[in-house]
C-alpha cells in the first residue's frame, strides 16, 4: 500500500505547489477531482495505520495537514491569509510527535509557499525570507525543547518503573534490613509496595460492598496518618468525572468528619446533596442519598465508607444492617494493613540502628566514629549541613568536633557557647528542666543566615530547616548535634524520631570517648603541670626522629632547669615549690607554638621539642622564656618570690646528624649554662668539650 501512499503524497505536494486554486477558487474545475483524491488518500493512510501496520509513520498525516492547509490558504488570499500562522502550529506539533518531524514539515511548508509565491508574485521575497527564518527557528527550538521534554519524561517513567520493580521485590521477611533499607529510595519502594497491597485489598472490600449494596459511587476514606485527617484511598463509581485531588476531611467537619467523630452511621436519605461537598466529584451530580459508615477497630475509627446514589431512599435499614455485619471485618483488615507497614518500618529502623551502633562501638576515637556515622545518617536523613559539638564545662566553650557540608578547617575550633543562640537555648533548657528535647524549625524563611547558629561568618548559610538535639549523658550536658537543610520542611516526623533514638546512643558513646580521652591524657601527662610526662615526651621524640630520617628538617630541643629549686623547697616548702613548677609550665605553654611539644622532663626540669626550628629560632624562643620567667612574680599565699631558668639548646642537623643524640647534647648545653652562672641560654655549638661534663646541682 506504500506504493500508492508515497506517490500520492508526492503528487499532491506538486499540485499544491502549482497553486491550482489561487485564482478561480471554489469554481475551479480541478476542485472536485482534487478533493476526491485527497479524501481517498486520507482514507488509505488511515486504513494502513489502523489495520495493516499499526506503527505506520504519523509523518504522513502531517504532510496531508500541510497540503490541506496550503489548499485553504490559496482559497483565502494566499500570503495574506489569516490561516498562515497555522504553519507554525503544525511545525511545533510535529516536533512533539517525533524528534525529526519538525524539519520535513517546515521544509514542505516552505517549498509549497515558495512555489506559490513564484507563480503569483503577490508577496515580496523579503517577507517570505522572514517567514522562512521564523519557521526554521521554531522548528529548531521546538525540536530541542521537545527532545528535552521527552528525555525527562523517559527518565521519570524509568524511575517509576524501577520503583514499581523494587516495590514488587520487597519482602518484609527477607534480608536487606539495615541502613540501606531506610534510604529515601528504599522507603519509597516500601511505601509503593504497601500502597499496591492496600489498593488491592481496598478494591476487594469495595467489590464485596458493591455485591451487597447497589450504589452510584463507593468511596473509602482513611485516617492512615493518625492525625484526624481522612483522605480518599479507594473509589469506584459509574461517574467518570472524579477529582484527582480529593478533599481532606478533618474529624468533625463534613459528613465524613462527623461520621468519624461520632463513630456511628450517618444517613441522608431524601435530600439533594452537593456533589462537591463529597470531595470526589468534579462536576454536579444530582446525588439524592448518601450513607457514611465508620470502619472501627476498638475505639479508633480507621476509616469511613461512603456510598451515594442518584435515587432517594436508596439505603434502607435492611441494607444498612447487612452492611453493618461486615464493617468490623473491614476495619480489622484496614488496621492490620496499617500495623503491618508500621511493624515493617520499625523492624528496619531497629536493624539500621543496630548497624549504626556497631559503628559507634568500633572505636573510642570520637572524630573518626562521627565521621563514619554522619555518612550513614546522610543516606537516611536528607540534610545539607551537619555539625557535632562538644561542651567544655570549664571554659564554657563549644568545640566543633565534626562537620559535613561546611569547611573542614573549622573542625577542632572553639567559640563561647553563649555566642550561639540555639546552643544557648538548649543548654538553658537542660539546666532549667533537665530536658533533652528536640529543637526543630521547619521553615526559617529569610532568617536562616541570621539565627545565630555559629558565630563564625563562614559557617552561616541560608538554611530553611533546622533540627537540633542536646547530647546528654550521666546527667550532664556534653554537647549537641545539628542538622540543617536549604529546603523547608526537610525533616519529617519519621526523620526526627529516628535521629532522637540514634542520638541517645551517640550521647553515651561520646561520653565514654571523653572519659577514655581523660584517662588516656592522665596516663600521658604530668598530673601537676598538665604537660606531657617524661615517657610521652620520649615517645613523641622517637616519632620525630623517624620522621627526620625520612624528611630531614630542622628540629631543636630546649632543656630547661629551675635555678636553685632546692632552695625554694627548703625555704617555702614543697607545696610552694609545686606552685613554682606550675607557673614555669604556664610560661612555657604561653611562649611555645602549638606544633611544639612541652613536657615535665623530671623534678624541676622541663623539655621542649621544637618542630621545623633551627638553632637561631630555638635560641630566640629560649630567651623569651627566660626573660618572661625572670620578670614573673610567683605568689603562694603570703609568699612572693622569683625564680630564674637555665636553658640548654641543641639542634638538628647543626649540632648532630643523629637526632637521637639531641637530648644528651641539650643536657650538656644546660649544664654549661648552669656552670657559667645560671639564668642564661647556652647553645650546644658554643659549649667547649671540657665544659660538657655535668655540673653539680645546688
Amino acid at each position: 500500500m506504500n506504493n500508492v501512499i508515497i506517490p500520492g503524497l508526492v503528487l499532491y505536494c506538486i499540485s499544491a505547489g502549482l497553486g491550482l486554486f489561487r485564482g478561480p477558487g471554489l469554481s475551479s474545475h480541478y476542485l472536485i477531482p482534487w478533493a476526491a483524491g485527497f479524501i481517498a488518500l486520507i482514507f488509505l493512510i488511515s486504513y494502513h495505520a489502523l489495520f495493516i501496520k499499526k506503527n505506520s509513520p504519523g509523518l504522513h498525516f502531517f504532510v496531508l495537514a500541510v497540503i490541506g492547509l496550503n489548499f485553504f490558504i490559496q482559497l483565502t488570499g494566499g500570503p495574506g491569509s489569516p490561516l498562515f500562522p497555522f504553519y507554525f502550529l503544525l511545525t511545533a506539533g510535529a516536533a512533539f510527535q517525533h524528534r525529526t518531524w519538525a524539519y520535513p514539515v517546515a521544509g514542505i511548508s516552505l517549498s509549497l509557499e515558495a512555489a506559490n509565491l513564484a507563480l503569483t508574485g503577490h508577496a515580496s521575497w523579503m517577507t517570505f525570507g522572514g517567514f522562512a527564518a521564523a519557521l526554521c527557528g521554531l522548528a529548531y527550538v521546538s525540536t530541542r525543547f521537545a527532545s528535552g521534554f521527552r528525555k525527562e519524561t523517559k527518565r521519570a517513567t524509568d524511575r517509576y518503573e524501577k520503583l514499581l520493580s523494587d516495590a514488587d521485590a520487597i519482602d518484609p521477611l527477607a534480608g536487606g534490613a539495615g541502613v540501606e533499607a531506610l534510604t529515601e529510595k528504599q522507603r519509597q519502594a516500601t511505601h509503593v509496595s504497601a500502597a499496591r497491597v492496600r489498593e488491592d485489598a481496598f478494591g476487594m472490600l469495595i467489590d464485596i460492598v458493591s455485591y451487597l449494596v447497589p450504589a452510584h459511587t463507593y468511596a473509602l476514606f482513611l485516617d492512615d496518618r493518625d492525625d484526624g485527617v481522612f483522605l480518599l484511598r479507594g473509589i469506584r463509581s459509574r461517574n467518570r468525572a472524579l477529582s484527582s485531588s480529593p478533599m481532606e476531611f478533618k474529624k468533625g467537619n463534613g459528613l465524613v468528619g462527623i461520621c468519624a467523630a461520632q463513630n456511628r452511621v450517618q444517613y441522608v436519605p431524601n435530600r439533594v446533596i452537593s456533589a462537591a461537598s463529597l470531595g470526589y466529584y468534579t462536576g454536579d451530580e444530582p446525588i439524592q442519598s448518601v450513607l457514611a459508615v465508620p470502619l472501627s477497630q476498638g475505639d479508633r475509627v480507621a476509616g469511613v465508607l461512603v456510598l451515594d446514589s442518584l435515587e432517594p431512599g436508596a439505603f434502607p435499614e435492611e441494607l444498612q444492617n447487612t452492611l453493618g455485619r461486615f464493617t468490623p471485618f473491614f476495619g480489622t483488615i484496614i488496621e492490620n494493613i496499617r500495623v503491618s507497614l508500621e511493624v515493617d518500618i520499625r523492624a528496619k529502623n531497629f536493624a539500621a540502628l543496630h548497624e549504626m551502633s556497631s559503628v559507634l562501638s568500633s572505636s573510642l576515637e570520637i572524630d573518626k566514629v562521627l565521621d563514619q556515622l554522619t555518612s550513614q545518617i546522610r543516606s537516611v536523613v536528607p540534610f545539607d549541613f551537619c555539625a557535632f559539638l562538644l561542651y567544655d564545662e570549664v571554659t564554657g566553650d563549644a568545640i566543633i568536633t565534626m562537620l559535613q557540608g561546611y569547611g573542614h578547617k573549622f573542625i577542632g575550633s572553639r567559640f563561647p557557647l553563649a555566642q550561639s543562640a540555639i546552643l544557648s537555648h538548649m543548654l538553658t533548657q537542660w539546666q532549667d528542666r533537665r530536658s533533652a528535647k528536640i529543637h526543630y524549625d521547619p521553615d526559617l524563611g529569610e532568617r536562616g543566615r541570621e539565627i545565630g547558629l555559629f558565630p563564625v561568618k563562614e559557617l552561616q548559610n541560608p538554611i530553611k530547616s533546622l533540627f537540633g538535639r542536646p547530647l546528654v549523658a550521666r546527667d550532664k550536658f556534653i554537647g549537641a548535634a545539628l542538622l540543617s537543610s536549604l529546603r523547608a520542611d526537610a525533616f519529617t516526623e519519621y526523620h526526627r524520631n529516628f535521629m532522637d533514638t540514634l542520638l541517645n546512643q551517640v550521647s553515651m558513646v561520646v561520653d565514654n570517648s571523653m572519659l577514655h580521652k581523660s584517662i588516656r591524657d592522665m596516663a600521658r601527662t604530668d598530673g601537676l603541670t598538665g604537660l606531657l610526662n617524661h615517657r610521652t615526651f620520649m615517645e613523641k621524640l622517637s616519632e620525630e626522629c623517624k620522621r627526620l630520617s625520612r624528611e630531614p628538617r630542622p628540629f631543636s630541643i630546649l632543656l630547661v632547669d629551675i635555678d636553685f629549686f632546692k632552695k625554694v623547697n627548703d625555704t617555702y616548702g614543697h607545696p610552694v615549690g609545686d606552685v613554682a613548677l606550675t607557673r614555669v609550665a604556664g610560661v612555657l605553654k604561653e611562649v611555645v607554638r602549638g606544633s611544639d611539644f612541652v613536657a615535665r622532663y623530671g623534678g624541676e626540669e622541663f623539655a621542649v621539642g621544637m618542630v621545623d626550628t633551627d638553632s637561631q629560632g630555638a635560641q630566640q624562643t629560649a630567651e623569651r622564656v627566660r626573660n618572661l620567667m625572670e620578670k614573673t612574680t610567683i605568689t603562694a599565699g603570703k609568699n612572693e618570690f622569683h625564680v630564674t631558668l637555665s636553658i640548654g639548646v641543641a639542634s638538628y642537623p647543626f649540632d648532630t646528624k643523629k637526632a637521637e643524640e639531641l637530648v644528651g647534647l641539650s643536657d650538656e648545653a644546660l649544664y654549661a649554662a648552669k656552670r657559667s652562672g645560671r639564668n642564661r641560654v647556652c647553645l650546644r655549638k658554643d659549649v667547649k668539650d671540657h665544659e660538657a661534663a655535668p655540673a653539680k646541682t645546688v
